[in-house]
């Protein structure tokens, strides 16, 4: 999402449309450790039209929900780690 198009609605698009991706993401992945941006590529091959950093936002958003959770093992180099995901948003 850019400032442009950072409004409400566009936000629940986005949500909608990348959050069960990355929960299914997180629980293929459970218990491994996982770059940023192999979740990025992950997402961006289910849903090329958003915008790059979008992966990022919703996995904080999703933690920040309870949804799923991760533990960051080196912030320098994007590295994480899955520890559990509940069910689709």
């Amino acid at each position: 999402m850019t400032r442009e198009n950072d409004d409400p609605g566009e936000r629940s698009r986005v949500y909608s449309k990348i959050a069960p991706i990355i929960l299914d993401f997180a629980r293929q992945n459970a218990g491994r450790l996982f770059h940023v941006e192999d979740l990025r590529v992950h997402v961006l091959q289910s849903a090329p039209d958003i915008a790059p950093d979008s992966p990022g936002r919703i996995l904080r958003l999703l933690r920040q929900q309870g949804k799923l959770n991760y533990r960051v093992i080196d912030r320098r180099d994007s590295l994480y780690l899955f520890i559990s995901a509940r069910a689709a948003a």
